[in-house]
């Protein structure tokens, strides 16, 4: 990963089974443990940033903030810069911006509810370095990042950079947090908003970070596959979390999308819509919302990457000799697509 490259995520995220597969709708785990791939574990490191950032004060701001620096490295001015949109350190306003930031009696009152809430964020830790520890059997040469907890202000759930991968714990206060009615935050996001999705979000803003789509054609199939294929590795480095949780679906939700597959499946046909390059169906397919557009209110949100989903494992059950690399690795989402074999059948 390039040094200075940057990525913001907003995750409210996707997917899950395949028809052809198993009952459970998880693929087989394709993942050697380190001791047989030869690999170390690594330790990974988790950093609470919001507790350093909020130490700052005006007498030593200088000292503080280039602790920050030597500690945080390239995060810092992410944070700055494009988490809390305040300018980089040069900026002459910067003093004054960061201190009214985090002097602001709302900001205040937020970072306290987050204190309160994950005074122990161990569970983050113990759930990420697993993950992170399988994804560094297939890839030994990877930089495993820190994990960095913050506040951004209810800008951003995950923000990556080439060493950090950051969560922003005010956007996981639980469905009933005051501030999220106060914004008047939407339902179908604020029913994911809670510590149970943690784990689950910081592994695929990780995946999307670090695997960008880079397929040479902008239809919606590139984009199914590209979602489909960053759901079956994050189900593959999270083996014991449920495929709900994964797609950030309820079971209901879940549950409907299996029992409505073949419907799925002929309406993309029908629409011809998986050669569209057309924008909005990227948006109504691909991005989280109520419900998916051009199906009735009842249906789940990204009903295309959920079939993105069922097409990678299906494309990875039928070739057993792709590894996960390798299917990152590919050029080709219309080949894959093809090859896939996936044809739901109606129930």
């Amino acid at each position: 990963m390039p040094v200075n490259w940057r990525v913001l995520i907003l995750i409210f995220l996707t997917v899950f089974s395949a028809c052809g597969g198993s009952d459970s709708g998880k693929p087989e785990n394709r993942i050697p443990d380190a001791e047989d791939a030869g690999v170390a574990e690594v330790q990974v490191k988790l950093d609470r940033f919001e507790q350093d950032v909020f130490k700052c004060r005006k007498e030593t701001f200088t000292g503080d903030t280039t602790r920050l620096m030597r500690k945080y490295k390239s995060f810092f001015p992410l944070f700055a810069v494009d988490i809390i949109r305040i300018g980089g350190t040069k900026n002459p306003m910067f003093r004054e911006n960061l201190l009214g930031f985090l002097n602001d009696p709302d900001v205040r009152s937020v970072y306290e509810e987050v204190q309160k809430q994950y005074s122990d964020v161990t569970f983050i830790q113990e759930g990420v370095a697993p993950a992170l520890n399988r994804y560094h059997v297939l890839f030994p040469d990877s930089v495993i990042p820190n994990i960095v907890t913050m506040v951004s202000g209810f800008n951003y759930n995950i923000a990556a950079t080439d060493s950090s991968v950051a969560i922003s714990l005010d956007l996981y206060l639980g469905e009933k947090c005051k501030f999220y009615e106060l914004l008047a935050m939407p339902a179908y996001k604020v029913k994911n908003m809670h510590r149970g999705q943690i784990v689950t979000d910081v592994i695929r803003g990780f995946l999307l970070a670090n695997h960008e789509m880079k397929y040479p054609t902008d239809d919606l199939i590139s984009w199914i596959v590209y979602h489909g294929t960053i759901n079956y590795v994050a189900m593959q480095l999270l083996p014991d979390v449920s495929e709900a949780s994964i797609m950030a679906y309820d079971e209901s939700q879940l549950e409907w999308s299996r029992a409505n597959e073949q419907k799925i499946w002929s309406h993309f046909i029908d629409q011809k819509l998986f050669y569209s390059t057309d924008f909005n169906n990227q948006v109504n397919y691909i991005n989280d919302g109520p419900f998916t557009p051009g199906f009735t209110k009842e249906t789940p949100p990204k009903m295309g990457v959920y079939l993105g989903l069922q097409l990678v494992k299906s494309y990875m059950e039928k070739h057993p000799d792709v590894t996960i690399p390798q299917l990152l690795s590919t050029k080709d989402a219309h080949k894959l697509f093809n090859e896939s074999g996936y044809k739901p059948v109606k129930k």
